[in-house]
């Protein structure tokens, strides 16, 4: 079921406000990290890249032998993948990392049962332990940029109903006709934003709508059934409308091979920039606590010494 609290906090109003928080995101780690300004990208260069590692996650998904399972982590991480930078920048979180740690609490979610271990052995053995260490640090992140909405509601399961209804209405033949181009819509629909814009049953109408038209037949009857008033299914049909077209441009997506290399080696230069903040952070934090023993061990000796004196 899809209720209204998890509407609120998983489903927004248009692109802007995803748009703004993605600005948002961008302006945040430029004001904290100045020293890495010659790195800097903007918000659309961090869309790009996160754009590209959103169809990778569709590729990693393909390892999960058991189709249900696969549909559900895919959707699942995908929806955590695009909401975590709507919070931080790609600039500080390396899209593939993420991406990786996005399966893997996935997997949790949806109850695939898989060790840390089992997850990485996927992996290409140069990414193993440092995506390993990763995950394992970065969970409750991970969470916090969520607010805690782990459960994700996609829309093969009101896809299936639609079908259901379907079979009593024009027999299983009809049915197994629209199957393949509805399921196509939804694959697509899961990489663009329209899963954070609109409601699962909603995607899954739409999916039903476009099937039929690619296959010359008339669901009309069964469309207008769903509403009880005219204006209502003027609205109905606008939010089909919407979704349709957010999908069309998204077929139009395209980035270069040297665009996307310039934006990743902008990003592991960031990421070498935080890695040494963090070292030399690391170790004054040691030395400032080595002084602190030495205090302490010289308070200890002179309160040993005037007791014993």
């Amino acid at each position: 079921m899809f209720h209204s609290s998890r509407q609120k906090s998983m489903i927004f109003n248009n692109e802007s406000d995803m748009s703004m928080m993605r600005k948002k995101a961008n302006e945040n780690f430029k004001a904290t990290h100045p020293e890495c300004s010659e790195f800097f990208m903007t918000h659309d260069d961090e869309r790009l890249i996160c754009r590209r590692f959103e169809r990778q996650l569709i590729q990693f998904c393909n390892v999960f032998d058991e189709p249900s399972y696969f549909k559900n982590i895919k959707c699942t991480a995908m929806n955590y993948l695009k909401r975590f930078y709507l919070k931080h920048s790609a600039m500080e979180f390396y899209p593939q990392n993420v991406m990786f740690l996005c399966c893997y609490f996935a997997c949790k979610v949806e109850e695939f049962t898989i060790s840390i271990d089992q997850f990485v052995s996927m992996l290409e053995e140069s990414l193993r332990y440092e995506t390993g260490s990763f995950i394992l640090s970065n969970e409750f992140l991970l969470m916090e940029a969520l607010d805690y909405s782990l459960t994700v509601y996609n829309s093969y399961r009101p896809l299936d109903g639609f079908f259901i209804e379907l079979k009593s209405l024009y027999g299983n033949e009809r049915v197994d006709i629209l199957r393949k181009h509805a399921l196509s819509f939804i694959n697509d629909a899961i990489l663009t934003d329209v899963t954070l814009l609109y409601s699962p049953s909603q995607i899954a109408l739409a999916s039903l709508v476009y099937s039929a038209e690619q296959n010359n037949l008339d669901i009309s009857d069964y469309v207008k059934s769903l509403t009880s008033e005219d204006s209502m299914l003027d609205k109905l049909l606008q939010v089909i409308s919407d979704i349709r077209k957010h999908l069309q441009m998204n077929y139009k997506f395209q980035i270069t091979s040297t665009k996307l290399k310039e934006l990743e080696q902008k990003c592991h230069s960031i990421g070498k920039h935080l890695e040494s903040d963090g070292e030399e952070d690391s170790a004054d934090e040691n030395q400032q606590e080595g002084r602190v023993s030495k205090r302490r061990k010289t308070v200890d000796d002179m309160e040993t010494n005037a007791t014993n004196g």
